[in-house]
């Protein structure tokens, strides 16, 4: 069993592997929305390696059975994305550790708030995807929660499934309103909502940019080397055959050396944890994703993929909060075994 080693955890939703880590790699020096030669390259690299896995899976019997070519991809895509996002979220506890950043509020709101702007600072429809699909991942890992009677846990560390699902989606609709409008309709966030967004994406903004200022690598200051590893599995061992191909951990960490001054030097790692999960453990100065993690979004997408993002309805209640109109559960315990992220 992984034990828990801080308390700045990523709560499972399962979902995906490669976009997430498209949004780590191409994001730039304090949001700047240009890239350097190393990173445009890298980013490429990492989308011709995503492209070339959607075409093996597409013509493997073992995955594509029952499955259009579009399905396909969108399966490739969601779990990617999502793993991309698990880094970033994850790489927000590690800035807020090493270089102790202040935060008024919860820590897991603001790592889930960096996430959300680094792909929505890169502006193109691949990092769009990525913050879409960490969208998507929390209204089908409530959904799932829902159908199988788990209850929620209120007293967590994070927000619960929804309030991240719609958090990110409002920051998603704030910042690029004429890009994700549809989104934000899809999943029926009331428009009184959606004007009130912009406010809350320059509010990250605003102060993410300024509490990282002083941390930025300078062009005359030396890289910090951070050292990335695939801990060896059997069972995860084509999991971890891919991370390796598509240079997950590498991109990231490149990212990571090439933008922040460090004050210690950081590892990321990708292991078998015994449940599912990803973390930033401060004792060690180490990210770790969990290959458990990256199952469970498959699943995620298996099970629910092709599912509707809010079957029933929401509207804005007399106190201005956003509601659900409808839609009954049943709780049946807390499940115990969720992942953490």
């Amino acid at each position: 069993m992984f034990e828990r080693m801080t308390d700045f955890v990523w709560r499972a939703c399962p979902a995906a592997l490669a976009l997430a880590l498209l949004v780590l790699v191409a994001g730039p020096a304090a949001f700047a929305q240009t890239d350097s030669n190393a990173r445009a390259t890298k980013r490429v690299e990492l989308e011709k390696g995503v492209a070339d896995v959607t075409h093996m899976f597409q013509n493997d019997p073992r995955y594509n059975r029952g499955k259009t070519p579009a399905q396909v991809q969108d399966g490739v895509e969601f779990v990617t994305g999502n793993v991309l996002f698990v880094l970033a979220h994850e790489t927000g506890h590690a800035l807020i550790s090493v270089f102790e950043i202040p935060v008024l509020g919860r820590e897991e709101d603001a790592a889930d708030a960096l996430a959300s702007l680094v792909a929505l600072k890169m502006g193109n429809s691949f990092a769009d995807r990525v913050v879409s699909n960490a969208a998507r991942c929390w209204f089908l890992s409530d959904q799932r929660d829902k159908k199988e009677g788990t209850s929620s846990p209120f007293y967590d560390e994070h927000g619960l499934d929804l309030q991240r699902a719609y958090y990110i989606v409002c920051l998603m609709v704030g910042g690029a309103p004429e890009k994700f409008k549809p989104l934000a309709n899809e999943v029926k966030l009331p428009e009184e909502r959606q004007k009130t967004c912009k406010f809350d994406f320059s509010n990250v903004e605003y102060s993410w940019e300024e509490v990282l200022k002083p941390h930025k690598r300078k062009p005359e200051d030396p890289k910090t080397n951070i050292e990335v590893s695939y801990a060896p599995t059997k069972e995860f061992a084509s999991l971890s055959e891919i991370g390796r191909k598509l240079q997950i951990l590498e991109s990231v960490a490149e990212w990571l050396s090439e933008d922040f001054a460090w004050r210690v030097p950081i590892s990321i790692e990708m292991q078998e944890c015994g449940s599912p999960g990803a973390r930033w453990l401060p004792p060690q100065k180490k990210i770790v994703v969990c290959y458990e993690l990256i199952r469970e979004f498959v699943q995620l997408h298996r099970n629910y993929g092709q599912a509707a993002l809010v079957p029933g309805s929401m509207k804005m209640s007399k106190t201005g909060k956003v509601v659900a109109a409808g839609g009954k559960t049943s709780p049946k315990g807390y499940r115990a075994k969720r992942a953490a992220r």
